[in-house]
């Protein structure tokens, strides 16, 4: 997830975003959009939101280096994805921090009520962390086929150069 790309291009960065373009759309059940600052996300296109939103997207810009251009970025969740399981988290950590500022005795329940729902919270606060890492590590595979069609745009004979910082 923290791990940075960059692809190098021997060419101007109209004619790489071109080629890029191209190279994306050869793989089939992907898309590349640009935004307004320039970012460059390649994401699967196939699928419901709420099941796609669980692949990895590319993002990353083109910056003009000597002789040459650089694709330099990373993976992330969608955006989707990720206000999901900030959602998730933020609802138990709330809940969670209620619950310890409850007085430790409240009529009609057993004493140990407190640090049973305290386990709770903290088990689904781990759980949906758990799942979140899970869910990154399934999408390793898209991960590569990204990486492979943007080393395959970034030279002639599909071996494209790359380096991970």
């Amino acid at each position: 997830m923290f791990k940075r790309h960059t692809f190098a291009f021997a060419m101007t960065i109209d004619k790489a975003l071109a080629r890029l373009d191209a190279a994306v759309e050869a793989g089939t059940g992907f898309g590349l959009t640009v935004d307004a600052n320039g970012h460059i996300k390649i994401s699967r296109k196939q699928g419901p939101a709420l099941l796609n939103g669980f692949f990895p997207v590319f993002v990353g810009r083109f910056h003009a280096v000597d002789q040459h251009t650089e694709l330099r970025g990373g993976f992330r969740f969608n955006l989707f994805a990720i206000a999901l399981f900030a959602g998730f988290i933020a609802a138990s950590m709330i809940s969670l921090f209620g619950v310890l500022s409850s007085p430790d005795d409240i009529a009609g329940l057993p004493p140990e009520w407190k640090w049973q729902r305290v386990r709770f919270e903290l088990q689904f606060t781990g759980f949906a962390s758990l799942a979140a890492l899970f869910a990154w590590l399934a999408g390793k595979p898209v991960r590569e086929r990204v990486i492979s069609m943007i080393r395959h745009a970034s030279t002639d004979n599909g071996h494209g150069s790359s380096k991970n910082q």
